[in-house]
C-alpha cells in the first residue's frame, strides 16, 4: 500500500501503479457506496484513503449533492482542496449555478473575488452585484455582456431587463451593436436592437438593415448623410466584397470620391476587397489595383495570401517583391527563407545557395527541403534529456498520480484532461519532468503533450516516440506503405492517442 503525503513537498518519484493497488480496490468500493448514500461504510472506507490521489473525486461526488445547504466559506474550503485538479472549476461552476438558482447572490460572492470567465456567470455575478446594491458595476457588466454581434445567455435577460429599466444602452452602444451583428451576419439583431434606440438612430439602423439584405445599395447609394452614413457604406462594401470583389472595389473608388470617408475606413475596406480578390475565381478587383493595396497595407496576413498565389503560379519576381512586404519577425521563419532561396535560384540571383546552406541546418520541414537540393543529410538536432528520473513536488506530483491512476481505471480521457491541467500549471522544469515520466511509463501521447507545452521542439524522444511499432509494421505491410510515413501521420493526426476522436468523429491513432 503506497503511503507519503497527498502530494510531495518535495521532489521526489511517482510511486508505480501497482503499488496503489489497494488503494484503488478501496476506492472503487467507495464509488459503489456512494451510489446508495454516503454512510457508514462510506466513511469508513473513505477514512483510509487520505493519502489516495483521487480521494479529492469522492469528495466532489458528495459535495455536489450538498450544494443547497453549502456555505460560500464551505466552498472555498474544498475549492483549495482540489487545486491542481480539473475537478475545482468544474465544482466551482455547479456550486455558482445552484446559488444563482436559488437566488442566495451573497453565497454566489463569497465564494469568488472576480468575474467569472463563462459568459452565463458573467450573467449571474452582475445580477448577484445588482442584488447586493452595487448597482453601478452591475450596470457596467450589463453594458459590456449586452454589446455583442449575437443574442446573449438568457442568464442575461433579468440583468438586462434591470437595466433597460434604469436607462439602458445608450445610441452609441445600440449602434455599435448593431455594427458587431452585421458583421456577425446577424440580420435579426439589427432589427432587435432598433426598438432601444432614439427616432434618429432608428432611420440610421433602417438603412444598415437595408444594406444588409441588398449591399449592392451602395453602388448607387440611397442613402441619406447622416452621421452613421459612413458606417453603412462601409459595412455595405465588406459585405459586397465578399460576394463580388470587383463590384465593391467599383463602388469604393465611387464612394471615396463623393464622399468624406475616414482613413481607417478606407483601409479597412481595401484590406477586405483585396482579401476576398486573392480568393475569387470569378470578378476579382483588377489585379494591379490588389497588389498595390496589398504592397502599401503591410500586413502579413494578406501578404501571405498574396505570396502563396504567386508561388503557386511560379511567379519567382514577383514572390521576390513580396517577401519585402512581410514583418522583419515573419520574413525570417524558416518557410519564407526556402521561399527567398527558390526564387533567387529561379531568377539566377544571387545567394539562393547561401540561404539553401543555412536553412540545410535546420531541423524543419523547409530546412529538409533545402538539405535535400543541396544533397546533405537531414539534421536533426536533437537533444537528450539532461535527467534520468523523473522527479515531481507539489500540485505537478499530484497531476501527475492522478493521471496515472485514472489510466490504471480506464478511464484515458479523464486522465489525458487532467495531464493537460497539470501540463498548463507546470513551469518548463516541471514539464520536461512530466515528459520524462510519459517515456518512462509508456505513455507516448502524453510524452507529445509534454514537449508541445514546453515549446520543447530539441526533445526528439518525447515529440516522436516509437509508439505502437508493431501494430504500425503489421499496416504497413498490408497497405505497402512504410511505416515511418503512417507514424508520422498519427503523430501529426492524432499525436498518438488511440484514443483520439476529432470534432467530426474521426477516431483513433490515424483519424480514420
Amino acid at each position: 500500500m503506497a503511503t507519503g503525503a497527498m502530494q510531495a513537498s518535495v521532489a521526489a518519484p511517482l510511486p508505480e501503479a501497482e503499488q496503489w493497488s489497494s488503494e484503488r480496490a478501496l476506492y472503487q468500493s467507495a464509488k459503489s457506496e456512494l451510489a446508495t448514500g454516503a454512510g457508514q461504510r462510506y466513511s469508513e472506507i473513505r477514512a483510509q484513503l487520505a493519502h489516495y490521489p483521487l480521494r479529492i473525486d469522492l469528495d466532489l461526488a458528495v459535495n455536489l449533492e450538498q450544494l443547497h445547504h453549502m456555505k460560500a466559506s464551505e466552498a472555498r474550503e474544498f475549492l483549495s482542496q482540489a487545486r491542481g485538479t480539473p475537478l475545482a472549476s468544474r465544482f466551482l461552476v455547479a456550486y455558482l449555478r445552484h446559488k444563482a438558482q436559488d437566488g442566495r447572490w451573497k453565497s454566489f460572492l463569497g465564494a469568488i473575488d472576480t468575474p467569472p470567465e463563462m459568459p452565463e456567470l458573467q450573467c449571474y455575478y452582475y445580477r448577484a452585484l445588482l442584488a447586493t446594491g452595487k448597482a453601478e458595476p452591475a450596470f457596467k457588466g450589463a453594458s459590456k455582456l449586452w454589446n455583442v454581434g449575437y443574442s446573449q445567455d438568457k442568464a442575461c435577460d433579468p440583468l438586462f431587463s434591470a437595466w433597460m429599466a434604469q436607462g439602458g444602452p445608450d445610441d452609441d452602444l445600440i449602434w455599435s451593436r448593431a455594427l458587431s451583428a452585421f458583421d456577425a451576419k446577424n440580420g435579426y439583431l439589427i432589427r432587435y436592437v432598433k426598438r432601444f434606440a432614439s427616432n434618429e438612430l432608428q432611420l440610421d439602423l433602417d438603412e444598415l438593415a437595408v444594406v444588409y439584405r441588398r449591399p449592392s445599395r451602395v453602388e448607387g447609394d440611397h442613402h441619406s448623410h447622416r452621421p452613421r452614413h459612413g458606417d453603412i457604406l462601409m459595412a455595405g462594401v465588406a459585405r459586397l466584397a465578399q460576394l463580388n470583389p470587383q463590384r465593391a472595389y467599383h463602388a469604393l473608388l465611387a464612394l471615396t470620391e463623393d464622399h468624406s470617408l475616414s482613413d481607417a475606413q478606407v483601409e479597412t475596406a481595401k484590406s477586405d476587397i483585396a482579401r476576398h480578390s486573392l480568393f475569387a475565381k470569378r470578378s476579382p478587383a483588377p489585379e494591379a489595383w490588389v497588389t498595390q493595396q496589398v504592397a502599401a497595407l503591410r500586413r502579413d496576413k494578406l501578404t501571405v495570401i498574396w505570396l502563396r498565389n504567386a508561388i503557386a503560379a511560379g511567379q519567382w519576381q514577383a514572390v521576390q517583391q513580396g517577401l519585402q512586404w512581410l514583418s522583419d519577425d515573419l520574413r525570417s521563419q524558416d518557410r519564407w527563407t526556402y521561399w527567398d532561396a527558390r526564387s533567387r535560384e529561379a531568377l539566377f540571383v544571387e545567394g539562393s545557395g547561401a540561404l539553401f546552406s543555412k536553412l540545410a541546418s535546420q531541423r524543419s520541414f523547409h530546412g529538409f527541403l533545402a538539405a535535400e537540393r543541396m544533397a546533405q543529410p537531414y539534421q536533426l538536432s536533437e537533444v537528450k534529456a539532461s535527467v534520468e528520473s523523473a522527479e515531481l513536488s507539489g500540485l505537478i506530483w499530484l497531476g501527475a498520480a492522478r493521471a496515472q491512476e485514472l489510466l490504471a481505471l480506464g478511464l484515458r480521457e479523464e486522465a489525458k484532461e487532467q495531464w493537460q491541467h497539470t501540463l498548463n500549471q507546470a513551469d518548463l522544469s516541471g514539464q520536461m519532468a512530466l515528459g520524462m515520466l510519459a517515456l518512462q511509463r509508456g505513455w507516448p501521447d502524453f510524452g507529445v503533450d509534454a514537449a508541445i507545452a514546453g515549446g520543447n521542439w530539441d526533445r526528439l524522444d518525447l515529440r516522436f516516440p516509437y509508439a505502437f511499432w508493431k501494430e504500425f509494421q503489421t499496416a504497413a505491410k498490408d497497405t505497402e506503405q512504410d511505416p515511418f510515413v503512417l507514424i508520422a501521420l498519427a503523430r501529426r493526426e492524432s499525436s498518438l492517442n488511440p484514443m483520439a476522436r476529432s470534432k467530426v468523429g474521426a477516431r483513433g491513432l490515424m483519424q480514420l
